[in-house]
């Protein structure tokens, strides 16, 4: 093969643009620190270090920002019941106290004092927030807890009863409820001590009391009617077992005799609703069958009027109000199918199971960092505490009309034989009335000291899962920390250079290219001339 001048001009011109190119790379290399600036110098390294920062973005999310805040979630929830651990520890206190059969009437007036304060305290912590999120209100983190300020709003509401919400109570008939100075004129022997009785009555206790007298209800379209309340039993499997023959809606008065019959004269088949209290009052058939295990039942009720640190029910049950501007109507826990009627027990969630709050803190790794309130800041909280307030104050006020009787006859008075008479049968019956609320006010504490050691242990437990979930939490992040250097390793050592070897590398391409350059200088001065 003829080589020609034009030949080797055109090789050396491409052995030094070769050698350019490779002074060029290694140049560039030395500046950036990278091995490729573009994807076609070397798709392989450019495909792994997509999927390096990917997995590095990912692991950054997790580290930076989801697992912080899941951390400080559960630190704010495990804050919160760690103080209302507190609280109800303070409540057993003056529970222990109140069971005593040797407290005096000063004694009862302080436990009657701390007890109101107390009540007030176990809910607030239930308001807790991060960065503006309640944490104990599932989805609706944008909402307290609790009503903040004495509200007037409609609700409708839904709860569900089992036969473990079934209880009997002892309610004190026969009380004197005049003035005791008016011996003469209101006392009669219908005020003498047998009519003062201890009567077991079967009742199933509400949420709330206080309820609307009307019984008036939101209704789905969003107008306003009649409630039309009924009661029926269930068991386990849905089929009806029992339907009350009568539901009474009644409310308490300022007559003791007619209050009295609202509780101990109900018929057997009868089921009465007290609005007052928040009551219902069971007849003998229906106590017998509520009483029965796996059964069930549910009654829709509203309320109105609410106080400053009543838990809302939105919170708790399936319930209907209005917005803010009273124009739309709002419904909380409703299932999404809205053809079924309301009392198909499928229309509605009776509680928060499907409320829970995940934050994925690694990869296909998630954890659920918040409680519902009603896990923890029942409504049988404020409701168990009113009966001991309502129980302290009657048996104190047993106690002040036991001593103004006591300071009537002592007066002298009483002369008249007929009204001396009558003034010994009061005090005896004032005096029974003041030993069996006493005596009921020591049981119901006493009784109350296990129910609260209940509440307590459900809280500890939540507080312990808190400090698993801690736990968890720290090791995962120091899981995801390693991951987090190991994969920057990874990256770097897929994308950036050794620069030692580089700069190696880049001395020798510039020693080839000058070694090109001279080599090219020799022959280019070679012709054919020279050669002949």
């Amino acid at each position: 093969m003829r080589i020609t001048n034009g030949i080797i001009n055109n090789n050396t011109k491409s052995n030094i643009i070769l050698n350019k190119e490779y002074s060029d790379k290694y140049n560039t290399m030395v500046a950036t620190g990278q091995k490729i600036t573009r994807p076609s110098d070397d798709p392989i390294i450019a495909i792994r270090a997509l999927r390096l920062n990917n997995n590095i973005s990912e692991i950054n999310q997790y580290h930076g920002k989801n697992i912080p805040d899941a951390q400080a979630w559960l630190d704010i929830t495990q804050t919160a019941l760690e103080q209302t651990a507190g609280v109800l520890d303070d409540v057993k206190k003056y529970l222990t106290q109140g069971a005593s059969d040797d407290n005096t009437a000063e004694d009862r007036k302080n436990i009657l004092e701390n007890l109101k304060a107390l009540k007030d305290q176990i809910y607030s912590s239930g308001n807790a927030d991060y960065a503006g999120r309640t944490v104990f209100t599932g989805y609706r983190t944008g909402e307290s807890l609790t009503f903040t300020a004495n509200e007037t709003k409609l609700y409708t509401m839904i709860q569900n009863f089992t036969s473990d919400d079934f209880e009997t109570m002892n309610y004190i008939s026969g009380s004197y409820d005049k003035d005791v100075k008016d011996i003469g004129q209101y006392v009669s022997t219908d005020d003498n001590q047998t009519n003062v009785k201890n009567n077991e009555v079967a009742r199933l206790r509400l949420a709330y009391d206080n309820l609307t007298d009307s019984q008036l209800k939101i209704n789905e379209d969003g107008t306003t009617g009649a409630l039309s309340q009924n009661f029926v039993i269930k068991d386990k499997a849905g089929n009806t077992i029992y339907t009350a023959a009568t539901f009474s809606v009644e409310k308490l008065g300022t007559n003791q005799k007619a209050n009295d019959d609202l509780y101990t004269k109900i018929g057997d088949d009868e089921v009465r609703l007290i609005t007052t209290t928040g009551e219902l009052i069971l007849g003998k058939n229906v106590a017998a069958q509520m009483r029965k295990e796996g059964s069930n039942a549910s009654l829709e009720y509203s309320k109105k009027e609410w106080n400053k640190n009543d838990p809302r029910p939105e919170h708790y049950f399936a319930a209907q109000s209005y917005d803010a501007d009273a124009s739309r109507l709002v419904r909380y826990n409703y299932s999404e199918d809205e053809t079924k009627a309301v009392t198909d027990p499928d229309r509605f969630y009776a509680d928060f199971k499907d409320q829970k709050i995940q934050y994925e803190i690694a990869y296909n790794q998630k954890i659920e960092i918040n409680v519902n309130a009603d896990e923890v800041y029942k409504t049988s909280i404020a409701r168990d505490v009113d009966e001991l307030l309502k129980v302290t104050q009657s048996t104190q006020d047993a106690y002040d009309k036991l001593k103004k009787v006591e300071e009537l006859e002592k007066s002298g008075s009483i002369t008249n034989p007929a009204d001396v008479k009558k003034l010994a049968e009061l005090k005896d019956a004032v005096r029974k009335e003041y030993d069996l609320y006493n005596e009921k006010m020591q049981n119901m504490f006493s009784h109350a000291i296990t129910i609260f050691d209940g509440y307590s242990n459900e809280l500890n437990n939540k507080i312990a899962a808190m400090g698993s979930l801690d736990a968890r939490l720290e090791l995962t992040r120091s899981r995801v920390s390693d991951q987090l250097e190991n994969f920057k390793e990874l990256a770097d050592e897929n994308i950036n250079v050794e620069l030692t070897e580089s700069a190696i590398d880049l001395k020798n391409a510039e020693l080839a290219l000058e070694a090109a350059q001279q080599a090219a200088a020799k022959v280019a001065k070679a012709s054919l001339l020279n050669y002949l």
